[in-house]
């Protein structure tokens, strides 16, 4: 089932250089096709898992769980979701006097349009921009911080000085997707085990090339992400620090409270008084 969400692109066109048009999420069926077309933005998708290719002219991609492709406006593309891997994939859409300078600073190009995703801002797009449009006093900005960040991801991910197209290892693909993994369960009942086993690894090699890759072993990283939304609830809203706790996969306040001060230095409540 496809998951949309359309911003109202009049509140983002105030800022000419760079602005957010709109982003979305899909788990596409089996053979799904988009195209041939054009289109009058440029669109950016995230492939989080299964595979599909990508056609522009007379170059064919075919992408796995870990890499991006960028569709550039007024050029005619053509994308296709695996018969039997269909992929997931969320996407942004975007514009802006900006856009070719920065790209520009790349290696992409709309014969070459893949890159291969960050660990840190592209995986979670969907759920950050989604979030940060929830609240209506500030969503513009924070929407534009987001859009900033994942520029200055691209740049890395896709430098200029790249030779040819990085495709990513299937070490790339258990990381990507049990992060998506983190971000979308965070507030229910998660164990290492389980995520192992869900993506058919050993436990210890999985908390290893986890660890590897984002610094952090998997438990240590899913208690900094609950932790990180616990503090935007307390900052952000008048919820009962227990609701809070609930809302981040902790029933026992004591031990929510617990490990929020061993992440943060502070117990919930010193931290909502200090904010």
């Amino acid at each position: 089932m496809a998951i949309f969400h359309y911003n109202q692109e009049r509140l983002y066109r105030k800022d000419p250089d760079l602005h957010l048009l709109h982003w979305g999420k899909e788990d596409c069926k089996p053979g799904h096709t988009v195209g041939p077309g054009v289109r009058d933005m440029y669109k950016i998708h995230f492939i989080h898992k299964g595979t599909g290719l990508v056609r522009i002219g007379n170059e064919t991609h075919q992408l796995h769980p870990g890499q991006g492709f960028l569709i550039y406006p007024h050029v005619i593309s053509y994308y296709e979701a695996d018969k039997a891997e269909p992929w997931t994939y969320s996407w942004i859409g975007f514009q802006g006097i900006q856009v070719e300078s920065i790209l520009s600073r790349t290696r992409l190009s709309p014969e070459q349009p893949v890159f291969p995703m960050d660990r840190k801002v592209m995986p979670s797009m969907y759920e950050q921009l989604t979030e940060a449009n929830a609240h209506a006093n500030s969503a513009d900005l924070q929407l534009k911080v987001i859009l900033y960040e994942f520029m200055t991801a691209l740049l890395d991910a896709a430098p200029a000085s790249s030779v040819g197209e990085v495709l990513p290892t299937k070490w790339d693909s258990y990381i990507i997707q049990s992060m998506e993994f983190i971000h979308a369960h965070y507030n229910e009942p998660i164990s290492i085990e389980g995520l192992a086993a869900l993506l058919k690894l050993d436990r210890k090699y999985f908390s290893a090339i986890f660890k590897e890759a984002t610094g952090l072993p998997p438990q240590q990283y899913l208690l900094q992400y609950r932790m990180n939304k616990a503090s935007e609830l307390l900052e952000r809203s008048n919820y009962a620090i227990g609701e809070i706790a609930n809302s981040v996969g902790y029933q026992d306040q004591l031990i929510f409270s617990k490990m929020f001060k061993r992440v943060k230095g502070v117990s919930p409540k010193q931290f909502r008084n200090q904010t």
